[in-house]
């Protein structure tokens, strides 16, 4: 049952019967052909132990379990580390807990091995006659302030920027934003947060006032449709995956919007098949069927939204024709879902990066915020419109300021109350000016405008576009640092590199997709050698001449709690084992949906847009090209595997594939 009915793989079957029946899977074929996505849930399950793996037996000898939270995707699952002489032998997901309800996946259960791997960096690294060579800690970090203080005063601090991380905490993506404008007075800091989802927090603020998912994972079972546009949920957030498809299982109306056939798209009552990038088009399509069908829900937009009349006009006089010629899909299977989600009495819409990395990416989170208003699907359980966030701390890191014209708590800082706000708590005057974006960044290096760049866990040496003008770039510079766990491709370019602590080896907090603020626990001590970011941040700060206390997770949290006013009640104790969705009240309440009486800015607005061809593909040259790439995740892995490449799961997956449409 538990393969069956909470995972929905249906792998596992008894053969036989009596004394000498046994589990197989699928049909006694090998294992790995047996289409075991490897979640554990099983094993986890049995009482037994007739179904085990290779760690299952060394949690008998346990003498210590450590619950913390999930270093890979968004979802932010709770697991408990079991422990032996300081040395982890397994991990369980927490049963309880109300992110996951005792399911995990294959990165999360199994993906830990890293921690102790060989390649693991020991020592701080600093470019000594063209080699990195190992260093002590105060050499590195006083060579760090000296060249920061040497380029600030020569060129000046927009001279200098810093690269944070959606996988390291709160606290630590808080101090490095900090460090960045109280100490050398820039607002060049950014992140794949605001990289990879500056689209859905631009086109949600636009429509709704706030950026971030409006109801929780567990509501899924409070909807009667499910909506997924540009996630292949299944492999990027399989615990989410698996939530979405055991509605589906038990018939609830499932619409997929994807250009491949995704494992979803199996289950689906309705798959738009799209071109990719045509989103906005089809979307389009679907107001029109909506608003013509009359599913509008007249009430709830007369009372709660604006400016529906104007888009109302211009939605139905889309060329429906030039639309299903873009899109690829025909009208009736548009007019299909559109019936299936206009009539539903609680619509529920998630959406990924299949949906935003695209030129009209907010124009498309618009669009998708607009069906759920104009039907009344907002402001309940079992509706709303919600991203799936990527990485374990994407929303964290953008809540605190990892952007270069937001500050912590998404305050502007080309205003002067929010500069001064900052200052009474920073001690020091925060630069109106707006920073440098990534590839802003990297235009500047290229082009000598900027001397210094802090990178603090990315490689973006494998994750950025066109990694000739990255490297070309990066080389440019006249100062390069890198924290990391590994000597990643970035890493090798730099002038120093500090070793950092995984997150198994430091507490803080994360918050998941769904707002959800929740502690990480400290599971092992650092690696000898190594520390973790936010030590770092503050050991700079402090050499630098900014007076940071030392690092304490809780204490940061407090002052989180004072800078950023959605986390107004946040607080390490208060959080408890849930943890809290923000906004949270200055009494600890926390909350669950967003805009249940009013949006965050009065009342929600409607913005329409016609589609338009990406820029690339308009070009004389388009011809010469006839093939359009789309990338995506693997189950197996994580981002470019730095992590899990270094763990069991290699055995699994141990290079990529590329599928190419046979038409």
């Amino acid at each position: 049952r538990a393969c069956d009915e909470i995972q929905g793989e249906m792998v596992l079957a008894m053969h036989g019967r009596g004394y000498r029946s046994r589990v197989i899977a699928s049909l006694d074929r090998p294992f790995l052909e047996s289409g075991c996505v490897a979640c554990g849930r099983c094993v986890q399950t049995c009482p037994t132990n007739a179904l085990t793996d290779r760690y299952r037996a060394k949690t008998l000898i346990a003498d210590r379990r450590v619950r913390t939270v999930c270093t890979y995707c968004g979802v932010g699952c709770n697991l408990e580390v079991l422990l032996k002489g300081g040395e982890i032998r397994a991990v369980d997901a927490v049963s309880d807990a109300e992110v996951n309800r005792g399911h995990a996946c294959l990165k999360g259960r199994y993906a830990f091995a890293y921690y102790r791997h060989p390649d693991r960096l020991r020592t701080p690294l600093l470019r000594k006659d063209g080699e990195l060579r190992p260093v002590g800690w105060d050499e590195a970090l006083d060579h760090i302030a000296r060249r920061l203080d040497r380029i600030k005063t020569q060129h000046g601090p927009r001279a200098i920027a810093g690269i944070s991380s959606s996988r390291c905490t709160n606290e630590e993506n808080y101090l490095m934003q900090k460090f960045m404008r109280a100490v050398i007075g820039s607002n060049n800091i950014d992140g794949c947060a605001r990289v990879c989802h500056a689209p859905t927090a631009f086109g949600m603020r636009k429509t709704f006032g706030t950026g971030a998912a409006t109801n929780s994972i567990a509501e899924i079972g409070a909807a009667d449709c499910l909506l997924v546009v540009g996630a292949n949920c299944t492999e990027a957030h399989p615990v989410t995956g698996v939530k979405l498809r055991q509605r589906a299982m038990k018939g609830i109306p499932l619409i997929v919007i994807d250009p491949r056939r995704i494992e979803l798209a199996r289950h689906a009552t309705v798959h738009l098949q799209l071109r990719p990038g045509t989103n906005v088009a089809l979307l389009g399509m679907l107001s029109y069927y909506i608003i013509s069908e009359g599913l509008v829900d007249e009430d709830f937009v007369r009372r709660r939204t604006e400016g529906f009349e104007d888009f109302r006009s211009a939605a139905l006089n889309v060329d429906l024709g030039r639309l299903e010629r873009i899109t690829g899909v025909g009208r009736e299977t548009v007019h299909e879902a559109a019936l299936i989600y206009g009539r539903a009495k609680n619509a529920m819409s998630f959406h990924g990066l299949g949906l935003t990395e695209h030129y009209q990416g907010s124009r498309g989170v618009m669009l998708l915020s607009a069906l759920a208003m104009m039907t009344g699907n907002i402001g309940r359980p079992g509706v709303g419109v919600n991203p799936l966030r990527g990485q374990n701390n994407v929303q964290g890191a953008a809540d605190m300021g990892v952007q270069p014209g937001l500050g912590a708590g998404y305050l502007d800082v080309s205003n002067p109350e929010v500069r001064a706000h900052y200052e009474r708590h920073y001690g020091r005057p925060v630069p109106a000016e707006k920073g440098l974006t990534t590839p802003e960044m990297l235009r500047a290096a290229g082009e000598g405008r900027l001397k210094a760049l802090w990178i603090m866990g990315e490689d973006i040496l494998q994750t950025d576009p066109d990694t000739t003008h990255v490297r070309q770039s990066l080389m440019r510079l006249d100062f390069l640092v890198v924290q990391e766990l590994f000597m990643t491709e970035t890493a090798g370019l730099a002038e120093v590199v500090l070793p950092a602590a995984s997150h198994l080896e430091k507490s803080g907090t994360f918050t998941n997709g769904e707002r959800r603020v929740q502690r990480v626990n400290r599971v092992i001590a650092p690696l000898e050698g190594t520390r973790a970011d936010g030590r770092i941040m503050v050991d700079i700060m402090n050499r630098m001449g900014y007076p940071q206390a030392g690092y304490d997770p809780a204490v940061l949290l407090e002052e989180i709690s004072r800078v950023v006013p959605f986390f107004a009640g946040v607080s390490r104790d208060g959080l408890g084992p849930d943890g809290k969705q923000w906004p949270v009240n200055e009494d600890g309440g926390d909350t669950k949906i967003l805009h249940t009486e009013r949006f965050k800015i009065g009342k929600g607005r409607f913005v329409f847009t016609d589609f338009i061809e990406t820029p690339e593909l308009q070009g004389d040259d388009v011809d010469e090209y006839p093939f359009i790439l789309t990338t995506g995740r693997r189950l197996q892995h994580y981002n470019c595997g730095s992590m899990t490449r270094r763990t069991p799961l290699l055995d699994l997956v141990d290079h990529d594939e590329l599928l190419i449409n046979p038409s």
